[in-house]
């Protein structure tokens, strides 16, 4: 029986990065005890901070209302399993209502919520480790938004408001990447260590950004038959081993069209290969298999074929 091609089934969870919003989690990475998050400083300094703390059962925001304009959305995993949260909002002639209810209809397991390619998605952190934080810096307009996890846990509910504290200046970005369909841009020249991401989606559909480190000297074709041996079972000259797949402090969890956030990196000089799980409702392929993968250095490392 052919396996569906996921974020957790490509590699079984070694992608550290980013993941579709509400999907479901095998647990697989569970652990016994989740230690205590480590306060990291912040690399959005002066924007207002919208604070979301998980747990295995719940998220909680540290207010009802914020600021429009550029905040920054601090997440604190304080669950047992890597997650992360975005903030999404309804659409032109969409209401909070709407959402609600396409959220409550069920989807087949690691399915893509149609109604993910209709709303307004402003981004999110990539998947945080137990005990880690993660941020992003998202734009933020006047209306309802919901703060949504990407396990089963209920969102938290936000109200954005014209304030004195809202901040509408823009962060210094060390990349400025863009997402199509279905492709990467940007992605050339990215520093070792700290550094900010801006992301602009200039595509029709919603995209994420998930990031692995890989061996030195990784081809664009073995990157495409790893993935086609991970979908069918059927072992494909030349692929890589799961073991080659490593985790990276680096990506998007999901934005839409129209739609830029900054998120943050902190790489070692190496190679790195960027995935994009999102499903084209055209042809039920995830957007990597569509060839919406970048293979990019960091550092000294010379410059992957791709």
């Amino acid at each position: 029986m052919q396996q569906k091609m996921t974020r957790r089934t490509v590699i079984t969870g070694a992608l550290a990065g980013t993941a579709v919003l509400v999907l479901h989690k095998p647990g697989v990475l569970a652990q016994d005890s989740t230690p205590a998050a480590e306060a990291m400083p912040s690399m959005f300094p002066g924007y207002p901070v919208l604070e979301v703390s998980i747990t295995d059962d719940a998220i909680t925001a540290n207010q009802t209302t914020i600021p429009t304009g550029n905040v920054v959305l601090h997440v604190t995993n304080n669950s047992s399993s890597p997650a992360s949260v975005g903030m999404l909002g309804p659409n032109e002639g969409q209401t909070m209502d709407d959402l609600k209810t396409a959220f409550a209809t069920p989807v087949p397991d690691n399915g893509f919520p149609p109604i993910l390619y209709s709303i307004i998605v402003l981004g999110g952190p990539p998947e945080i480790a137990p005990g880690k934080t993660g941020e992003a810096l998202l734009t933020v307009t006047a209306g309802d938004w919901a703060v949504f996890p990407e396990g089963n846990q209920p969102p938290a509910f936000v109200t954005a408001a014209d304030s004195p504290d809202s901040n509408t200046s823009d962060p210094t970005a060390q990349v400025e990447a863009t997402v199509g369909d279905f492709y990467f841009k940007g992605l050339d020249n990215v520093p070792a260590g700290p550094a900010i991401w801006k992301v602009t989606n200039e595509g029709k559909q919603p995209h994420m950004i998930a990031v692995s480190q890989v061996p030195d000297g990784t081809t664009f074709d073995q990157v495409m038959a790893t993935l086609q041996y991970m979908n069918t079972g059927t072992p494909v000259p030349g692929s890589l081993n799961e073991g080659d797949f490593g985790p990276a402090d680096a990506g998007l969890l999901l934005l839409s069209t129209g739609k830029s956030c900054w998120v943050t990196s902190d790489l070692k000089d190496g190679t790195y290969v960027a995935l994009c799980f999102v499903t084209d409702p055209a042809t039920h392929m995830p957007h990597m298999a569509e060839g919406m993968v970048n293979l990019f250095n960091v550092g000294s490392v010379a410059t992957p074929t791709s």
